[in-house]
């Protein structure tokens, strides 16, 4: 049982950097067929999963650094100047209607 845990951990450790490395990778390759992501990630989730398997774990933590990093990008700056700025057009929204 206990290599089973040990590969699953690894396997969600590896989805959680094979996310942040195709939302990275979307930012090179630029296509409204979105299709081409789906034959991509699974050439990022194997290669995610051998780094942590095969390669020394400084290499590993590189690319999940990578993973994290643009996920936390999407979702606190990009988020976050997402909610400013509707509440900046709601407020001048608002003030435009009551003159």
């Amino acid at each position: 049982m206990g290599e089973f845990v040990e590969y699953f951990i690894k396997a969600i450790i590896s989805a959680l950097a094979g996310v942040g490395l195709m939302e990275w990778l979307k930012n090179f390759i630029k296509t409204e067929k979105t299709w081409i992501y789906s034959i991509i990630m699974p050439v990022v989730a194997v290669g995610c999963f051998c780094s942590i398997e095969y390669l020394p774990i400084g290499v590993f933590g590189s690319i999940m650094t990578i993973g994290i990093m643009q996920i936390n990008y999407q979702l606190l700056i990009q988020g976050i100047q997402k909610i400013v700025k509707s509440k900046i057009n709601s407020i001048s929204k608002s003030e435009t209607e009551n003159e």
